[in-house]
């Protein structure tokens, strides 16, 4: 199994606490919430050692009209691979397992229409 990285976006406004960096259970909450009520659509996935942090960041800018990016790292087997369902389902099990830690939190602030944000969760950061 090789590790990947799951891009996942939004429109829709996140409504994350304003201290972001001492709320880690609460962002992961919502993040858990809104990945079952499937309010996240998975744009993207890559193998990590070929993924940058700019890859996220450009969702955030034209033509995109995106509030938030989620970034899942988690490993991927062939048989999840294969279907959009299965890599959704893989990710929702890691943010509920917590198999997966936020590693990183970027917002963009002093935008005319209201924060947009980066969350990253990988399982790499759980030490």
């Amino acid at each position: 199994m090789h590790t990947y990285t799951m891009t996942f976006v939004t429109g829709d406004i996140m409504g994350l606490p304003s201290d972001t960096e001492s709320n880690e259970m609460i962002i992961r909450a919502i993040v858990t919430e809104k990945l079952i009520k499937q309010e996240f659509e998975l744009a993207d996935f890559n193998w990590s050692g070929s993924y940058t942090f700019d890859n996220s960041l450009s969702y955030l800018n034209e033509p995109y009209q995106l509030n938030a990016v989620v970034e899942v790292c988690v490993k991927l087997d062939i048989v999840t691979m294969r279907s959009r369902e299965a890599i959704y389902a893989r990710c929702l099990h890691a943010l509920k397992l917590h198999e997966v830690l936020l590693k990183r939190i970027k917002c963009l602030t002093n935008l005319p229409f209201g924060p947009k944000c980066i969350l990253c969760f990988d399982m790499n950061a759980i030490a």
